[in-house]
């Protein structure tokens, strides 16, 4: 039996960063290499130096293409990786067009906070250039004695969760996991064996509560501006939520055909991220695909716009409400929403929606907990139009369905929580051991631990 370590260096006791070392014998493995993010004061970590020797790193596997899974991927190979990035060929496209786009976000972070600009274009370039597609259930051998194998885990498009044999042993890394009766997303698939398992644990004290009326949320706030003749800001993330808020409007649209209410998709990441949705259409659930027996496209219906630059962003403030405008980042941290968050928050007859979990320390937590006011540019704008959130959208699966998943392992697993902050991972390691009667240890940065 080979020495098996595991030692994590990102989402142990926090939620963003994600980044697992796995070592079979001295050949090394990373698992995601995401970024900081919820606040500045974690965001800042990004430009420590990495607690590992990049250059022993043989293999990176990349579980899915958000920021906080992939986001330092170009800094791994600037500081010296010269192998491949593991991923699935959704993932791989995605993870192109939110690394091109993030690194202009951080110039402008450094630039802002007088820090050197983490990585550059030509790094963007030659982390694109190392992605190697692997299909889900595609063996893939890294030597003689580790293979993997991606599996659908739900989420996003091209999300997997990664089972790797060693001597016999099964160790899975989660990613993130999506929910059941999603939009657009298949189940995760069943886990099987594991004899090892890596499990994020973002929703692990919480259950969705508004799933079952997440459409109708949406809807009733698109009517409430309708009525009040107000503006709908909706902040997505670029993946998933923008598709399946589109989805939803989709039908809503096309089945009230006097409905004209614009809509603004004013994020080139999203709608290039649609477009790649539409590409891997056979990755959708069957609800979707029936759709597209009789709508060939679930994300285009009249009235919907699509801003290309920055001009034609600007003119949406000049068009009359009501109007409709979705755009990003979906905690509000950069992007598009910004502007729109400054132009908008200060009128009662406006209506700010996000979609989905708000990391503390982010604008969009602060704008979701009952600030009065935000910062915008050393600029105060007040706070007036309702804000409300809708969970129910969320890529991730809650308790009661990451309970679900674990039950279905085939045998007597070891468990270990990430990707949480402390008092989610206590709850969620209380609840395992009561609910399936498993005692799941909680990974600490940088600890190593032994799975032997």
């Amino acid at each position: 039996m080979p020495e098996i370590k595991l030692t994590s260096f990102g989402a142990a006791g926090e939620v963003t960063g994600s980044c697992h070392l796995l070592e079979i014998d001295g050949y090394q493995v990373l698992v995601d290499c995401g970024l900081f993010q919820s606040g500045m004061e974690t965001y800042l970590k990004n430009w420590e130096d990495f607690p590992f020797d990049v250059k022993k790193i043989k293999a990176v596997i990349l579980s899915h293409a958000h920021l906080d899974h992939c986001g330092r991927l170009p800094l791994l190979l600037k500081k010296g990786y010269k192998g491949k990035i593991y991923a699935t060929p959704a993932t791989c496209q995605l993870a192109e067009i939110i690394l091109a786009d993030n690194q202009e976000i951080l110039i402008d972070k450094a630039r802002e906070h007088n820090l050197p600009i983490l990585y550059s274009q030509e790094d963007v370039a030659k982390t694109i250039k190392a992605l190697l597609p692997i299909n889900y259930h595609q063996n893939f051998k890294l030597n003689n004695k580790l293979d993997f194998t991606l599996y659908n885990a739900g989420h996003i498009l091209g999300a997997a969760f990664i089972k790797f044999n060693t001597g016999g042993k099964n160790i899975v890394f989660s990613g993130d996991l999506g929910g059941q009766d999603m939009p657009l997303m298949k189940t995760a698939e069943t886990l099987g064996q594991a004899d090892y398992l890596i499990l994020e644990s973002t929703y692990g004290n919480s259950v969705h509560a508004d799933k079952k009326n997440r459409e109708k949320k949406l809807l009733t706030a698109v009517q409430s501006i309708t009525t009040k003749a107000g503006t709908l800001v909706i902040s997505v993330f670029a993946m998933e939520r923008t598709q399946d808020v589109l989805s939803v409007l989709n039908d809503y649209y096309e089945n009230h055909l006097d409905f004209r209410v614009p809509v603004y998709l004013d994020s080139p990441l999203a709608a290039a991220a649609t477009k790649i949705y539409k590409q891997h259409s056979n990755l959708l659930n069957q609800t979707a695909l029936d759709k597209l027996k009789y709508d060939n496209d679930l994300f285009n219906f009249p009235h919907l716009k699509v801003t290309t630059n920055s001009r034609e962003s600007k003119k949406i403030n000049s068009v009359p409400p009501p109007k409709i405008v979705l755009a990003g980042s979906g905690m509000a941290e950069g992007g598009r929403l910004i502007h729109h968050l400054a132009h908008y928050a200060s009128d009662p007859r406006n209506y700010i929606l996000f979609m989905g979990f708000q990391v503390p320390g982010t604008l969009g937590h602060h704008i979701t907990h009952g600030a009065f006011d935000f910062d915008y540019y050393g600029k105060k704008i007040p706070l007036k139009a309702s804000v409300d959130q809708i969970d129910g959208f969320s890529a991730h699966a809650d308790q009661n369905e990451l309970l679900a998943w674990i039950k279905n392992i085939s045998n007597q697993a070891k468990i270990y929580l990430v990707h949480s902050d402390a008092d989610n991972l206590l709850a969620f390691q209380k609840k395992i051991a009561e609910v399936l009667d498993i005692k799941a240890e909680i990974m600490k940065n940088n600890e190593t631990v032994l799975l032997n």
